[in-house]
């Protein structure tokens, strides 16, 4: 049987930002147990991070940004016939947040799937669910992300400095032929998966452990040194090659991109995977020293704010990138849709 192929993009974008703003004076009085040797400053190229409050759940973040997004493509929940969720962390270690978010958002007539690739899930996510629209398996998918660091980091790991927490969302659906979804690439490179983990350990500033006292472990965001240095000195060229895969598959330089969103997890990624495949810096958002590394809600928060300032215009060609934990790189590029 052959099927008419549509078009699928955008349509609708939201948020979920905290309100408590952390600034670096917060860890004037901490010591941090495993600074790089090369590092003469505990941080760099941040200036603050947004924090949650500690008695939110996962899904509650997920279900304020889905829901906004829903609004903003001017759509229902009866609408929503697909919801695609990554949790960072999620409520429970088993199930994942999707049926519970599809549930508490009142998508009635929604089926609801856990996708994780780590901080690339939101672009992950958005060429799944085009392809999905393409083939006329769904209409109307929401997406949603979120990342709650603050209930992983340990405060003395020198990693903690970079992250903050955020949710994002976005409703993908059927638009105009000659808009949406153009192309997709990808990769992995499993040798790096232990680089970054979650690991129950002991805090790096609580090693001793008093016998008579609840044990300090906790399950805590690891980093390797080792393979962490070689994913940061490998990342420009794993990115440029999967960005340049991408834009030849679209048919596209790095000059016809209107507008380029990465993940942002530290200070220099994004401009430097920018500029490998020659993409204007005007053509770019970031929002790392405000926000740091919120993971998968990088993008999806970055492109609400982007398209806010008035960065992208209805057919506008937005690149968007990512790396993820485990380690892989995905790249996707779509053709904007504005309605308004």
């Amino acid at each position: 049987m052959i099927r008419e192929i549509v078009s699928g993009g955008i349509i609708g974008v939201g948020t979920y930002i905290p309100e408590e703003v952390r600034t670096n004076d917060f860890w004037d009085d901490i010591n941090i147990y495993n600074l790089p040797k090369d590092k003469k400053v505990k941080i760099e190229g941040i200036n603050e991070r947004r924090v949650y409050p500690k008695d939110i759940l996962p899904s509650d973040v997920e279900v304020i940004a889905g829901k906004n997004a829903i609004e903003d493509a001017e759509l229902l929940p009866e609408d929503i016939d697909l919801v695609l969720v990554h949790s960072m962390i999620q409520d429970e270690l088993v199930p994942g947040n999707a049926s519970l978010v599809q549930y508490k958002l009142g998508l009635k007539n929604a089926g609801a799937w856990n996708i994780d690739t780590c901080c690339s899930s939101f672009v992950t996510m958005v060429a799944l669910a085009s392809n999905l629209i393409a083939m006329r398996e769904f209409k109307n998918i929401l997406i949603i992300t979120s990342v709650i660091h603050s209930k992983l980091v340990d405060y003395s790991d020198y990693l903690s400095t970079y992250t903050g927490d955020g949710a994002g969302a976005v409703v993908v659906s059927q638009v105009p032929d000659d808009r949406g979804y153009i192309a997709s690439s990808c990769n992995s490179h499993g040798h790096f998966h232990d680089a970054f983990t979650v690991k129950e350990r002991m805090p790096y500033d609580e090693q001793v452990r008093v016998h008579f006292k609840k044990s300090p472990s906790l399950p805590l965001m690891t980093s390797n040194s080792k393979m962490m240095r070689e994913v940061g000195r490998t990342s420009s060229d794993h990115m440029k090659n999967i960005c340049e895969t991408v834009l030849d598959k679209a048919n596209l330089k790095g000059q016809d991109i209107d507008l380029f969103l990465s993940h942002q997890p530290c200070h220099w990624a994004h401009d430097v995977w920018r500029d490998s495949v020659n993409i204007p810096s005007e053509n770019s958002y970031q929002s790392y020293s405000k926000y740091g590394n919120m993971a998968s809600a990088c993008i999806p928060i970055n492109l609400y704010e982007a398209r806010d300032l008035g960065m992208l215009k209805d057919g506008d060609n937005l690149l968007m990138t990512s790396s993820g934990a485990g380690v892989n790189h995905i790249a996707l590029v779509t053709k904007w849709y504005s309605r308004k």
